[in-house]
């Protein structure tokens, strides 16, 4: 079933891929590397942007976004994720693409080999909240669901927010809202961080995961972050069979170099079980809130 009203679709889009998933879950990473492809087109950065300028968050609901757009708004965002996508490797998988510098690619160039529909691949966790819309505006659209275990999630989210706030190891007291904002969230700033933190992980992939089964049936992949690091190779096959695009000798060049690298997008170095170091009784005090859906989302786990 879908949202209210009609579907839409636009002429400058080809089955666009949103990676979707809760902050700090290994979206950008997903993200990145599925934008070294040289097939796809991205902004190399989130579209968060573009969103709130016709949806901006909401007192009561936040980021969530159910109804479908009118013609004259759905037009408007397309067209600017189309303006603003870019792409640095579309020669890269030719014999001689790797000797052109990327810097003599940059966005002035799109106008030589820029030509509708593109496949776009977009990266914004607040998404998570706007599947219903997105359904609709791009009915073939492919969505990348990944997941990342809460304990980590929580505690990575929590590292976050006191970085925001610039408490570091002080005491934290709320002062506005971090990362996205799912309905409901002005109920929530007098809780401790932590409840924040589970609050938001489990509306973020709960949220997801329902809207997906309702309104995508057979459109998306859920991936599990810990798979991705732990077997790239194979997780990305299944992406890029999922994504019905070819295999490509840049992304694979790529995946090879990371696998003895550490990765991280603000905050310190990840280690194993590094939430248990930081912020464990913390993350067991909220367990409560988020064992139903971890058991739903990593049923072989112990």
């Amino acid at each position: 079933m879908r949202p209210e009203g009609h579907a839409l679709a636009s002429p400058l889009m080809d089955r666009p891929v949103f990676v979707i998933g809760c902050n700090r879950s290994g979206t950008t990473l997903l993200f990145s590397n599925l934008g070294e492809h040289p097939r796809v087109w991205t902004l190399y950065e989130e579209a968060q942007h573009v969103f709130y300028r016709h949806f901006p968050i909401d007192p009561e609901l936040g980021d969530r976004v159910v109804a479908v757009p009118s013609p004259e708004v759905g037009q408007a965002i397309a067209e600017a994720l189309y303006q603003k996508a870019h792409n640095k490797e579309v020669f890269r998988d030719g014999r001689f693409g790797r000797w052109i510098p990327r810097k003599l690619l940059q966005r002035p160039m799109n106008r030589l080999y820029k030509r509708p529909p593109i496949r776009l691949v977009e990266k914004t966790p607040a998404n998570s909240l706007r599947i219903p819309f997105l359904s609709a505006l791009f009915p073939d659209a492919r969505f990348l669901f990944i997941v990342r275990r809460a304990e980590d999630v929580i505690s990575s989210l929590m590292e976050g927010w006191k970085n925001w706030s610039g408490t570091g190891d002080g005491e934290w007291t709320y002062g506005r809202w971090h990362y996205l904002v799912p309905p409901g969230w002005r109920s929530w700033v007098d809780r401790p961080l932590q409840e924040i933190c589970a609050f938001q992980w489990v509306e973020a992939n709960g949220t997801a995961w329902e809207d997906l089964e309702r309104h995508c049936p057979g459109r998306y992949l859920l991936i599990r972050h810990e798979d991705a690091v732990a077997r790239p190779s194979e997780v990305y096959a299944r992406v890029l069979d999922f994504c019905q695009l070819p295999t490509s000798r840049n992304l694979d060049n790529l995946l090879a170099a990371q696998r003895h690298r550490v990765f991280t997008h603000g905050g310190s170095a990840p280690r194993p079980e590094k939430w248990m170091q930081l912020h464990r009784s913390e993350v067991e005090s909220v367990r409560p809130m988020f064992r139903d859906l971890m058991a739903r989302l990593y049923p072989d786990a112990p």
